[in-house]
């Protein structure tokens, strides 16, 4: 008796704090609210399901927006929650990323920002991710319909799309020898003595960027030294200093916030390099958001590591799955 096929999976972890912080006060951000993710998922159902695809699994959260999408969808999917206890935080993200992982499901649909990306690509490992942005900077996860997400999370599922799988960097916080946490974007080093309102915005306040590549056309602090590009090696990381100097760089701190920023010095950061953080004290803003105070001289060191997640850019999967014919379908006989 021959063995079963395996099932292929998709897995949808949404997240519903994403595009909700203080940057829509200090700047002009968008706001992605509940019920549109509700929509998007739903988008993204239909996507997957039009692939083939036959389970999805999803992270339950406090609003139930995979619930609610679903509802009232005639899908041929067996749609089922991640077994993990759910405490609707940020850490249930990364449990869910692991599980799904564990499971070796084919690919994993995120929304949210830079944040929420951060935190599933914690327990994700290899798993490649479909990053859709409902966040604020939105420099990780693609600006895309869901249902072009959806199908190419199908198609990533169905191994169609091997190829088309890019491997991101990661910047990795080490303290005192231990690998802390981990950024997909910048870490920043700030003076501000409090985690307050996570978002930080205001470059008045910040002494250090580090990025983990330079991406041109990105909103945030990251901007800085995108704005530097031409004066560094491509696909490289990058150490900014802001301060007095010789140079002030226009940056989109925000949505909407435009500012010019002194910039005292900077220089490229290779793949594998690190950069030690001797600030103290110290607050250090991952991805944007506020996440750990240091006080004491502990060692810090920032390391541009090769581990970061496998991303599928959505449009370019579906645009090489067309040069394949995947969407082609005969007509039958005349």
């Amino acid at each position: 008796m021959s063995a079963s096929r395996p099932v292929a999976s998709v897995g949808v972890i949404a997240n519903p704090a994403a595009g909700k912080d203080v940057r829509r006060l200090v700047a002009h951000a968008s706001t992605f609210d509940n019920q549109e993710k509700v929509r998007i998922v739903r988008r993204v159902l239909s996507g997957i399901a039009a692939t083939g695809v036959e389970q999805v699994w999803y992270l339950r959260d406090a609003f139930g927006i995979v619930e609610r999408a679903a509802a009232g969808l005639s899908l041929p999917l067996d749609l089922r929650p991640v077994p993990i206890p759910c405490d609707f935080t940020a850490s249930d993200s990364e449990r869910a990323a692991r599980w799904l992982a564990e499971q070796r499901v084919g690919c994993i649909v995120t929304l949210g920002g830079d944040g929420t990306n951060r935190v599933v690509a914690r327990g994700c490992g290899t798993v490649p991710l479909v990053p859709i942005a409902t966040g604020t900077n939105n420099v990780f996860p693609f600006l895309v319909d869901g249902t072009i997400a959806g199908l190419a999370a199908g198609l990533c599922a169905t191994n169609q799309l091997d190829d088309c799988i890019e491997p991101m960097p990661r910047l990795e916080l080490w303290i005192d020898g231990a690998l802390a946490d981990i950024a997909l974007i910048d870490v920043a080093v700030s003076r501000e003595r409090f985690l307050g309102a996570r978002a930080i915005w205001d470059p008045e306040t910040v002494e250090q960027v580090v990025v983990a590549r330079l991406v041109p056309g990105v909103i945030g602090l990251a901007a800085i030294p995108a704005a530097l590009a031409e004066r560094m090696p491509e696909r490289t990381g990058a150490v900014v200093e802001l301060g007095a100097g010789s140079v002030r760089v226009l940056a989109p701190l925000a949505p909407g916030l435009v500012r010019p920023v002194p910039v005292r010095a900077w220089r490229p950061l290779p793949l594998g390099a690190s950069v030690a953080i001797a600030t103290r004290p110290c607050t250090l803003a991952l991805d944007g958001e506020r996440e750990l105070r240091l006080e004491r001289a502990t060692e810090l060191v920032v390391r541009l590591s090769a581990g970061g997640p496998r991303v599928l850019d959505p449009r370019r999967a579906l645009q090489v799955a067309a040069r394949r014919g995947v969407f082609l379908r005969g007509t039958g006989p005349a």
